[in-house]
């Protein structure tokens, strides 16, 4: 009954994204400090200024109109206030429906993110690499969800459960002379797989190492968030978890590809 609802919410392409950002900006704000969004506009500007700790710097500003119109929808509580401005926040239905579009339509806002997101969804990957996309997927289905912010440390645990079985597969399918046998240590038991790859181009060779460094990058973002960042003693954002869930699906994407060429 719900699905029908969403179905029914008649929105252009530029209010869906518009409604996106919102929802990422609330979720980006802890909840103890969450607050209205302020629409402001000013004589002679086209778009209305948006005050939000949550949004973007790089916000560039909302179409009143816009706004008006994802409030029909229910998806918005939109009021007027003083000096032409416009109060208003998501509505429980506003989050429902941000979490369908996510989870159904699947329309990534980049590019490069649909294409990487296909190809782990593929029947290649998955069947390569089923464990390691499990996991993966776990966290990416938590990420989409209403309370994310609940299950942060939990979006870190599977997200480092999925390099380790991506690792493992990897030494498993193409053993090492020698290898740590630590699950936990992937850095080291992906340079043993990928240090076989003698036959490389300098040029290649020099990715490969820069794709090394980046994997051991996201490995730290990813502890960093399986501790909730007390080390740091910094609270974690919705925005966090985002980034480690979409690198995580990056660096398996780019080594997979690697190992895909150089075996082929």
């Amino acid at each position: 009954m719900v699905e029908v609802a969403f179905e029914n919410v008649l929105l252009e392409k530029e209010q869906e994204e518009l409604l996106m950002v919102l929802v990422e900006a609330s979720r980006n704000v802890p909840r103890e400090q969450r607050q209205k969004f302020i629409a402001v506009q000013t004589l002679g500007r086209t778009l209305a200024e948006v005050i939000h700790p949550g949004l973007p710097n790089d916000f560039e500003g909302v179409y009143i109109g816009d706004l008006e119109i994802l409030a029909q929808q229910g998806l918005l509580n939109l009021s007027y206030g003083q000096y032409s401005s416009v109060n208003f926040h998501v509505t429980p239905f506003g989050t429902r429906y941000y979490e369908w579009l996510k989870g159904n339509k699947r329309e990534p806002a980049r590019q490069v993110e649909q294409e990487v997101r296909a190809y782990l969804d593929s029947d290649v990957f998955r069947r390569k690499y089923s464990k390691a996309f499990e996991k993966w997927q776990e966290a990416e289905t938590l990420l989409w969800e209403a309370d994310t912010e609940q299950k942060q440390t939990v979006i870190g645990h599977l997200c480092r459960e999925a390099l380790q079985e991506f690792a493992t597969h990897l030494v498993d399918r193409f053993p090492p002379s020698e290898v740590d046998e630590n699950k936990s240590h992937t850095i080291a038991r992906l340079k043993a797989v990928l240090g076989q790859f003698s036959h490389l181009g300098s040029t290649e060779r020099l990715f490969l190492e820069a794709l090394i460094a980046y994997w051991g990058t996201v490995s730290d973002l990813i502890q960093r968030q399986e501790h909730g960042a007390q080390r740091e003693k910094e609270g974690l954002l919705w925005e966090d978890a985002r980034r480690v869930v979409f690198h995580t699906m990056l660096v398996m994407h780019e080594v997979a590809r690697v190992v895909g060429r150089c075996t082929a």
